[in-house]
């Protein structure tokens, strides 16, 4: 009887390995795909095609596309809340339409769009786990937990955060948590295994192939009294800018649902096309996903005029929802990090406070209250700033996600 419980315990870990490993390479295949075709787009078009409005036309373009896709194929990808909500509430998720998922996820960010890559990720690979388990009969056994597992393996490769994932799925207890059959103590084996081996993976073929994902790692900080006695000024700065993104969004969905209800989706995701062409003419740094524009902003900050990277955080916030809510859909977690930093950059030269505590508290009281999941947003952001910024990034955390907004949840 032991024999037979310890090797259904070795399976359960080799499979976990080989899953993180499977869900690594996907991961990988889709942003280095989407790395060449943004290269395509973007750098090798604009060169040959010399065109002043080249921007504009690209992204009008774009949202014609994305438009008649989902015309054909429905509303797709689905943000990364909905997959887990429904992952709790139904126990299942549906994988007959993969490829779709895997199209439309990538069509707006080929096109420029301010979005994250999460959303599809995620639904093409918990759609691939429940695929598993409906043919696998030792899986199916195990379905609720591999598939939780693979969504935490997936969430922590692709922020570059493992802690993250495992935290992130679970933070928020409810019915779905009780009927786990493996016990607390396999469960964490058994992601540790997948998350280890997704990281080995992905850290490879980055090395071997090129490619990758991840927030920029900011290596110091100088934390002064004044910073201190800033702390908690800043973090409410973070929530006021939670605030104005839930405003956002919640006037862009109205706009939208009212635009989609008259004219159709193919009108409203051009539209969302020829916002985000026009506002990235002039404001290039609002789109994509954010995180390749962070580094450069970490990096040459200073050279930026404060109200300028102020600015384009703001506008940051607008258009990514301007982007989701008209029909470019995606994540909002890499857009709104960016944000955080470029407004966290204009406030430190407008202050002189230090640049990277700055960015820290901002962001970590921004993600607060939109996530209100202190604990998620401080394993989050915990390996992108110093040691000495942590204790800051939860105090702001936990301010943020005290912040009450139901008043502003657009379901109402």
């Amino acid at each position: 009887m032991k024999n037979n419980t310890f090797i259904s315990k070795l399976i359960s870990i080799l499979m976990c390995g080989f899953m993180g490993a499977v869900i690594a390479g996907i991961i990988w295949s889709f942003l280095k795909l989407l790395n060449l075709g943004i290269g395509f787009i973007w750098e090798w078009g604009k060169e040959s095609i010399n065109f002043p409005f080249y921007t504009i036309a690209v992204c009008l373009l774009g949202g014609l596309i994305i438009g008649l896709y989902q015309k054909k194929f429905g509303s797709y990808p689905e943000e990364l809340e909905t997959v887990m909500g429904k992952v709790k509430k139904d126990k299942y998720y549906p994988y007959n339409n993969v490829f779709v998922i895997c199209i439309a996820a990538l069509l707006p960010l080929l096109f420029g769009g301010s979005i994250g890559p999460e959303a599809g990720l995620t639904g093409v690979i918990v759609g691939l786990c429940y695929w598993v388990g409906d043919r696998i009969k030792f899986v199916n056994v195990h379905l609720k937990e591999i598939t939780k597992i693979g969504l935490s393996t997936a969430i922590g490769t692709i922020f570059g955060a493992p802690l993250f994932g495992l935290v992130m799925p679970i933070e928020e207890k409810t019915d779905y948590d009780k009927e786990i059959t493996v016990s607390k103590f396999s469960k964490t084996i058994y992601i540790i295994v997948s998350v280890m081996s997704a990281f080995g993976v992905f850290s490879l073929l980055n090395s071997l192939f090129g490619g990758g994902l991840g927030i920029p790692r900011i290596e110091y900080a100088k934390i002064t009294s004044t910073e201190q006695f800033f702390g908690i000024p800043l973090a409410l700065l973070g929530a006021v800018l939670g605030i104005c993104y839930l405003v956002f969004d919640r006037f862009t969905k109205a706009f939208f649902m009212k635009l989609q209800g008259k004219i159709g989706i193919v009108i409203s995701t051009m539209l969302g096309g020829l916002i985000l062409g026009v506002m990235g003419t002039y404001f290039p740094m609002t789109m994509f996903s954010g995180e390749e524009s962070m580094g450069e902003i970490i990096t040459t900050y200073k050279e930026y005029a404060p109200w300028l990277l102020i600015l384009t955080g703001l506008l940051k916030l607008l258009l990514t929802n301007v982007c989701i809510k008209s029909g470019w859909r995606g994540g909002h977690f890499f857009p709104v990090i960016f944000s955080g930093v470029s407004l966290g950059c204009g406030v430190a030269i407008l202050t002189g406070l230090n640049s990277a505590f700055c960015m820290g508290v901002i962001t970590a009281g921004l993600l607060g209250v939109i996530m209100k999941k202190p604990f998620a947003v401080s394993l989050l952001l915990m390996l992108c700033f110093p040691l000495r910024v942590i204790p800051w990034l939860i105090i702001s955390a936990f301010i943020g996600s005290f912040i009450p907004t139901k008043w502003l949840n657009t379901n109402t």
